[in-house]
């Protein structure tokens, strides 16, 4: 009796059910997954001087800037899309070099 227990154990755990099948290309659409500085397809980044989208995304050229307003590291942190400039760096066309004492910084408006 033992040994056809055994042989009924071996034989149930030996059996394996088949894999599932795996999805094929024309099955599941191919879904592009944005990188930290590209906003996805089906949104619109903000641009210069507009608080940053959700994963600190902004438009083409500017970058998520945080920083503290008048009240210091005490008050809120703010984070806004901006294209910085300086002695090093110009400002696109149409755009020029202000600094924003309270705010980010030399950035391009």
């Amino acid at each position: 009796m033992r040994l056809l227990l055994a042989l009924v154990m071996v034989a149930a755990c030996s059996s394996s059910s088949p894999p599932p099948p795996q999805p094929t290309a024309s099955s599941t659409p191919l879904q592009e997954t944005p990188s930290p500085t590209t906003p996805p397809a089906n949104t619109t980044a903000p641009g210069v001087g507009q608080p940053c989208a959700a994963n600190d995304l902004c438009a083409d050229g500017a970058e998520c800037v945080a920083y503290y307003g008048i009240a210091g590291a005490r008050g809120p942190q703010f984070k806004t899309c901006e294209i910085r400039c300086g002695a090093d760096k110009q400002c696109p066309s149409g755009l020029a070099c202000k600094t924003i004492a309270d705010g980010p910084g030399q950035v391009c408006r």
